[in-house]
Formats: structure tokens, sequence, C-alpha cells
């Protein structure tokens, strides 16, 4: 039977054998060193790391598709995909993503904030996190030059299910429409804010025409997922614990003797 893996990717490692079961979708936001005192550390994930990760997909056979591609069977053979995506447009995975995943052959998915396109994040800070550049039209635009993908995340990372039926129409139809306006591209991704999303949520985001929606929960994707309820897995350091440490210490020792 196979071992259950952590609820949080880290390393490869331990998650080959779930990963034969369907494609994962995996979650990152920030590509940084995390600052000091920053309520949502897992939101960070530090550079070097970021780079050790694409490496072990590179060197697995691993190659990256759409979320929506995650739903296709593996016809048999050993499933070696994986679907990265970044939600919110930070500045820093720009800055710190693109040539790791270059060096490696890797595409990547970039949920943006409409309205907050070459700002900061508004949202985090209402909750006391720390101020963060996004990305701007420029950014994007090498963004997709370089082979990427961009999806919607909203107009301004609204909790949809807080909102009226006409304002999460808004949120969701609106803000594909200005990324088709300003990238001259079609958009038909999107991931719900804060994974926060019902049946008349998504709905809407069937009714908008997308194709694909990122959900926060858990799992891998078959050909039975629905496709406006994607699952995907959280990316971040192992929290610091004496037993997470202990995995981590007994992980380095066995990949330095083999």
């Amino acid at each position: 039977m196979a071992k259950t893996p952590p609820d949080q990717y880290y390393r490869l490692k331990p998650f080959l054998d779930f990963f034969q079961q369907g494609t994962p979708v995996l979650m990152y936001h920030k590509i940084a060193p995390r600052p000091r005192r920053v309520r949502l550390k897992g939101l960070y994930v530090r550079p070097e790391l970021f780079v050790r990760q694409m490496a072990e997909f590179a060197q697995s056979g691993f190659h990256a598709v759409k979320p929506v591609e995650a739903r296709q069977a593996a016809n048999g053979s050993p499933n070696r995909r994986v679907a990265l995506t970044f939600d919110d447009g930070f500045r820093n995975v720009f800055d710190n993503a693109m040539e790791p995943m270059a060096r490696h052959g890797l595409r990547a998915m970039q949920f943006l904030v409409v309205d907050a396109i070459g700002k900061i994040n508004e949202w985090d800070i209402r909750e006391g996190e720390s101020a963060e550049p996004l990305m701007d039209a420029i950014h994007i635009r090498e963004w997709l030059a370089a082979g990427h993908s961009i999806g919607s995340h909203s107009l301004t990372h609204a909790r949809l299910t807080r909102l009226s039926v006409r304002d999460a129409r808004e949120e969701i139809s609106t803000s594909k429409r200005k990324l088709e306006d300003l990238f001259q591209i079609e958009v038909d991704h999107f991931c719900y804010p804060y994974g926060d999303f019902n049946p008349s949520v998504r709905d809407l985001v069937m009714e908008a025409g997308y194709r694909s929606a990122c959900t926060t929960q858990y799992g891998v994707n078959t050909p039975e997922t629905p496709p406006l309820e994607l699952r995907r897995i959280t990316v971040r350091h192992p929290t610091r614990t004496l037993r997470n440490l202990g995995v981590v210490l007994t992980e380095a020792a066995a990949d330095f003797g083999s």
C-alpha cells in the first residue's frame, strides 16, 4: 500500500508514488526569502529551494502541463506530469522563478489579480502581511513571451462567496475580458481567491467561458476531477518542528549516501 505523502509539498521523493495516481497541480505564491514577522509564512518559498525542486522534476523526467491538462489520463505509462501554478502575480516570481524553469524546460501558469497589476498586494496588507510588488504589464508580456501562461484570479482578490451574484460575476467575467484586451490572448483559466467557492460561484465561472478553475482542495487530478474544481498541493518549506527536522535530516543523509 502506498504511503500517504505530507499535505504540503517540499521535495519530490515522498510524493513519487502519490503522483502516479494522478497529476499534481502545485500552488506557489512568492519565491523569495521570508521577511520577519509575517503571519502566512507558507506563502514564501526560498529561491534556492525552488531551484532544487525544478531540478528534481527535470531529473526525474517530469514535464509541465497546464492545469486543465492535469485531468488527462496517463495512458498506461508512468505519470510524469506536473502543473506549476503561481497565485497573485508577485514580482519576485518573475525575478526568481523564470530562470530555473527555463533551465529545465518547465512552464507555469500565473493567476493574476487583474486590477492590482503593477501595484502591491493590498488584500494581504489588510490582514497584516508584508507589502510585495506585483508584476506589471511589461513583466507579464515577458512572462508570456517565455512560453508561460496566465489566468484570472479575479479583479480584486475578493472572497467570491461573500459577494452578491452581480458583484461575483463582475469579478469573474470582467477580469477575463480585461486580461484578454490587455494582452490580446484568450484567457481560459481561473483560480478562486482564497480557494473560496460554492456551486453558485462555480457556475458563474462556467458562464464566463473558462475551461478550468483551480481550488485549494488537496489532491491529484484524474479524468474524473471536475474541470472547474481542480485540486492543488501547497508548496512550502517544512514547518520547523522536531519531527519534521528529523525527517529532513534523515532524507538528507540518505541522499548523501546514495
